[in-house]
This record gives C-alpha cells, sequence and structure tokens, in this order.
C-alpha cells in the first residue's frame, strides 16, 4: 500500500494527525510530486516522513495528484512495489484534479509518455515538460500494473470523486475523509475490504477467439452464470470457474499457426494461466481425391470428404447420424438438450447442463449425472446399493424416495418398531427410550437393548432367555437339547449362540445349571444384531464332577499355609515396631547429653565435693 498525500496548504491539518507528535506548518516551494519512502513494513520511518514533509502554498485551486499517481504507477523500482501482491495507493485530497490539457495554462503540450522521470531524490523533474494524464492513460497503467486506488476525500469533493470512479470501477473506490484526516485507517480498511471481496478473470483472446467464463460462485446461483467475475468473496470457501474456447474465425494471417493466451486476475500481479492453442485450418488428407458418395463411414446419408462427413438435407452429426425429422435446423435439435427455465424462451442454457453430450436431441449424461438434461446428481451408493435397495426406496433427482416403512437419506433406517420390543413386552424401547432405525435410543438411567435395564440392577429380561440358554448349555455338556430350541424361536425369533471366554465382562446375566451330579452357573448377555438376529454370547465352560476329598486337602492345605505365612508378618512387624522405638529411645538420650554440655542454663542437680590432697592422708 502507497499513501500518496495532497501536501497541499490546505491539507496542514490531515498531515498533523498522521504525525505521532510535533507540529510543523512550515510551508516550502511548491512542486508537482516528490516520493519520500519507499514501501517498508517499519512504521516509525513512515510517521518520521510524514513529520519532515512541509507542505506548500497552492498555486490554484486544482492539484497534481493524477501525475503524482502515475509515476507512482510506473515507477515500480523506485516505489518498490512487490511481486505476487494486491498493490493499493491511497490518495488523500481536499481539492480537485488536474487533466489532460490543462498543461497548456503553462505553455506544455507534450503528452505524458507513461514512463518514470524520478531523480534519485524521489522529485519528479519533468513535470513542465509533460502534460498531466488522462484519465484513459490512467485506467491503462491501472490494468496493466494491476494496482486498485482508494480515494480519502473531504465530504465536500466526494461527488466529483465518485464521478470519476464511476469511469474506473473495477480499480478506484472513494471514502469520505474527515477534516483533520482522523478516520484515515478506518478508509484503509474498508477499502481494502471491497478489493479483496472481489475476484475477476480477464484474458487477451485476440478478435478472432472468444473465451467464455461460467461460474456458481460457491453455490450463490443454482445453475452456471456467464460470468467472469464473483462478489463478497469468503475465505475458506473455494470458488471455480470454467472456461471454453471458441474460435469465431481463422485469423487473417495463414502463418499465425499457435498462439498464447493469457488468463489472469485483474488485480493480483504475476498470477495467470497461460494457454498454448494450436490452430489447424487445413486437415491432412488426399484433397484431390474424389469424395467417398454415400459413405458407409456416413451412414449412408452424406459423403465423405477429407475424412470427416458432409451430411445431406434433413441429417446432422459426425456421422450423420441425427435425423433432424420435424427440426428445421441444427439449433432447433441441440435445444432439445436444454432444460428449460424461466426467462429463457430461447433455451440459451447449457447444453445437458454442461454434464454431458448432446447426440441427437438426446442428453447422454457424464459418469454421476441423470436425467432428461442430465440436471440431477445420481444418488450415492451405500454398502453396494442405491437408497438401500430396491425394496427400500428409489432414487429421484439425486434425492432418495423412500417406500413405507423406511426414512433417511438413503433409505436406511426402517420406521418398523418391532425390533425396539422387548420379547413378552408391548411397550416401546421398555418405555424409557425412543425407536432410531429399528434400535433403541435409551434414556438416563437406563441402557440395554431395549432400555430395559436400570443403572444398578441386573438385566431384567435374563430370564426371557432361560430356554435358550438351557439349550446351549445342553449343548455344551453334551446333553440333548429336546425341543428347547423350538420353544426358544417362538418366544424371541431368530437367534445366534456365540460361546466366549469367562472373562468377557458384557457376561451380566446367570443361568444356573443343574443335573444329578453338579450345579454350575453359566453368565451370558443378550444383543440385538443389524439384522434383527439376538446373538446370545454364552460362558464357554463345561460343567464337571468335583473331587471332593482333593477340595478338602487342598482348602486344608491352603488354610495352613495361610496362618503360618499370617504369624511370620505378625513377627516381622513387632520386631520392626522394637527395632523403630529403640531408635528414638537412643536418639532422645543422644540430645539430652546434648542439651546438657552445650546450654548455658543448665544447671546439674548432683553436687561434687573433694577433699583436699593434703588431708587425705590425716586421721580425723
Amino acid at each position: 500500500m502507497y499513501y500518496l498525500m495532497d501536501l497541499t496548504w490546505s491539507m496542514r491539518d490531515d498531515k498533523a494527525t498522521l504525525e505521532s507528535m510535533g507540529k510543523n506548518d512550515q510551508c516550502e516551494p511548491t512542486y508537482g510530486f516528490r516520493h519520500r519512502l519507499k514501501i517498508t513494513r517499519d512504521i516509525d520511518s513512515f510517521i518520521a516522513q510524514v513529520k519532515e514533509s512541509n507542505v506548500t502554498g497552492n498555486v490554484d485551486n486544482l492539484e497534481a495528484g493524477l501525475d503524482a499517481l502515475m509515476q507512482v504507477l510506473v515507477c515500480e523500482k523506485q516505489i518498490g512495489w512487490g511481486s505476487n501482491t494486491r498493490k493499493i495507493v491511497i490518495v488523500a485530497t481536499d481539492g480537485w484534479l488536474h487533466m489532460a490539457g490543462d498543461g497548456l495554462l503553462a505553455g506544455i503540450v507534450e503528452e505524458n509518455d507513461k514512463q518514470c522521470h524520478l531523480d534519485s531524490d524521489g522529485n519528479f523533474v519533468d513535470a513542465l515538460k509533460y502534460d498531466y494524464p488522462s484519465l484513459e492513460q490512467i485506467w491503462r497503467v491501472l490494468l496493466r500494473s494491476k494496482t486498485a486506488v482508494i480515494f480519502a476525500v473531504t465530504e465536500a469533493q466526494q461527488a466529483y470523486y465518485r464521478r470519476l470512479s464511476d469511469l474506473m470501477p473495477e480499480f478506484t473506490s472513494v471514502g469520505r475523509l474527515q477534516d483533520d484526516s482522523s478516520n484515515i485507517i478506518q478508509l484503509v480498511d474498508e477499502g481494502y475490504r471491497e478489493f479483496v471481496k472481489r475476484v475477476e478473470f480477464i484474458d487477451n483472446s485476440p478478435d478472432y477467439m472468444q473465451l467464455r467464463y461460467t461460474t456458481d460462485c460457491a453455490g450463490l446461483y443454482r445453475e452456471l452464470q456467464p460470468i467472469n467475475r464473483c462478489e463478497n468473496i469468503e475465505i475458506g470457501k473455494e470458488y471455480k470457474f470454467n472456461v471454453e474456447i471458441h474460435l469465431l474465425e481463422y485469423p487473417k494471417d495463414p502463418a499465425i499457426k499457435n498462439i498464447t493466451v493469457r488468463i489472469e486476475e485483474k488485480l493480483i500481479s504475476n498470477e495467470a494461466v497461460e494457454l498454448d492453442i494450436d490452430l489447424r485450418t487445413s486437415c491432412n488428407c488426399e484433397k484431390n481425391k474424389k469424395p467417398m458418395e454415400l459413405s458407409e463411414l456416413c451412414n449412408f446419408n452424406g459423403d465423405y470428404v477429407c475424412g470427416q462427413c458432409q451430411c445431406y438435407v434433413g441429417w446432422i452429426g459426425k456421422t450423420c447420424e441425427c435425423n433432424l425429422q420435424n427440426s428445421q435446423n441444427r439449433r432447433e435439435l441441440f435445444e432439445q438438450c436444454v432444460a428449460p427455465s424461466a426467462g429463457d424462451e430461447l433455451r440459451t442454457g447449457p447444453i445437458c447442463s454442461d454434464r454431458g453430450e448432446c447426440i441427437c436431441g438426446q442428453c447422454y449424461c457424464n459418469p454421476g449425472f441423470e436425467g432428461e438434461h442430465c440436471e440431477c446428481n445420481e444418488c450415492a451408493t451405500i454398502d453396494g446399493s442405491i437408497c438401500g435397495g430396491p425394496d427400500h426406496g428409489i432414487c429421484t433427482c439425486g434425492t432418495c424416495s423412500c417406500f413405507d416403512s423406511w426414512s433417511g437419506d438413503n433409505c436406511e433406517c426402517t420406521t418398523d418398531t418391532t425390533g425396539c420390543k422387548a420379547p413378552s413386552n408391548d411397550a416401546v424401547c421398555s418405555g424409557h427410550g425412543q425407536c432410531n432405525c429399528g434400535r433403541c435410543s435409551c434414556g438416563e438411567s437406563f441402557f440395554g437393548p431395549f432400555c430395559e435395564t436400570k443403572d444398578g440392577e441386573q438385566p431384567a429380561l435374563c430370564s426371557s432367555y432361560e430356554d435358550c440358554i438351557r439349550c446351549a448349555v445342553h449343548e455344551i455338556n453334551n446333553i440333548p437339547c429336546q425341543d428347547l430350541d423350538n420353544k426358544c424361536r417362538e418366544k424371541i425369533g431368530l437367534y445366534k449362540v456365540q460361546l466366549v471366554d469367562a472373562t468377557d465382562d458384557s457376561l451380566n446375566c446367570t443361568f444356573r445349571f443343574s443335573d444329578e451330579k453338579n450345579v454350575c452357573d453359566y453368565k451370558f448377555s443378550y444383543e440385538l444384531a443389524n439384522n434383527r438376529e439376538t446373538l446370545l454370547k454364552v460362558q464357554n465352560l463345561q460343567c464337571k464332577e468335583i473331587n471332593l476329598i482333593a477340595a478338602g486337602f487342598t482348602i486344608a492345605a491352603s488354610i495352613i499355609i495361610g496362618g503360618l505365612l499370617m504369624l511370620f508378618c505378625y513377627r516381622c512387624k513387632i520386631m520392626y515396631d522394637d527395632r523403630k522405638m529403640f531408635a528414638k529411645f537412643e536418639k532422645e538420650r543422644e540430645q539430652e547429653t546434648k542439651y546438657q554440655m552445650e546450654s548455658p542454663l543448665y544447671k546439674s542437680p548432683i553436687s561434687n565435693f573433694k577433699v583436699p590432697a593434703e588431708m587425705e592422708t590425716s586421721v580425723l
């Protein structure tokens, strides 16, 4: 971003606003344009340059803004414009602009050459040599340099600059500047957002070639629109543009065999797509030979000439395969492949919705699309079936239409609540939940396939499956199941038994099995499979006879060994406590002796008396 500021005397209060401190109202001699600072990230340098810039006297009521703007645009090296960037120039002024032809007042007749004329100090040295640039010259330089201009002007000049901006709407915008420029940051922010929220593509295709752009602007339009720009761009969205190339006529110069077309975004530099296009004006065929009349290659409806079919009247197509029948011409035949829409009586919309090929007035859709005009998406294939299969629903223009008893985006959910009802209970999900897609979604504090079990309690349906479990346990222990299997199927329908390890934590029901010799408890659980089949998981355990003698010896040995271990542990604890108490006693006695030796306040309760040496041998 380049800040281009009018420094005439009337703008002195605006300049003061940009200064972080200090005041400078010194007036220096008039000049046309002076470049003071290359584009930089150093804000302090910018403020310093603003402070050092003195205002000048107004020679007339018009300003040389276009002269300055032209130099800012063409002097890329001196200004410091970067590549692959958005270029924005802020023009802050409170006056009108000199236009091309005003230089005649000073005797200047030479047209502006759109070249850089800045010296090493940044002064525009040829201000008195070249006339002011015209708006057409400014527009062409803006187009070439891809630069946006924000005119920050006072309220009195808004109407003038809006009329000027209307002549270059794709590159310019106008914002109202407060009398002291106090809202300049807001204008910069709003102007920048206005430019970056739109994207527009241009190209340099020659007159004999046309590039047609279509886009839906990331879903803004329901159908592709023949436009090359999108407004209100949102970050994170993908905007797709389709480009079709049409050769309107062959170039007049027969030497042109190859051209390069450049497609680029209008306001972003150095980002473009280049298309290398080969032009073929003739076929490499035997031109001098006679055509093959009524050729089989043309379905006997035309002559085969120079590698292609020339169809007889009433026939069209690459191989003359299409009969115009009631159509007057090729256009009417192709119009049959255009979907009708309101306001498009001429059928100018995309052929086969741009999703297929029109052959003989009938659309043949690309993979993934269907419909008379390929206007519909195909329904997704999930688990090898469309809309859950032919028994669940049918696909209608990209949307599944479900039959009765089925619902969901792909008709994958049954509305039948039979699978949500527990055996011998007509309440859906036991009255503690909702049935979704044939399965129960339980409320708080309830769980189980039918929401039949409350937290902390044994499942309420364990007894309902005892016949099935009894049959499974009989088979584990090689006992005939008799008619228990039939009784189970009558009660719960389809079921399947799965033998699992005894350590499976999901086994939350208990079945007691007893015969003449043994009594065993079997853990089991129940759940519903996706195919509405009840899966019973049963503990894989064979009930065997217990050896009472061996069991008695084992229990006795366990008691004796356990008692000895307890005595040993008790003895170890007593020894540990004794040693701990003795160590504590020793420590306290040591501390007492130390206190007696070191404390000046300590006075021993023991008095010592010693007999003098000369009296030790005397006899009383």
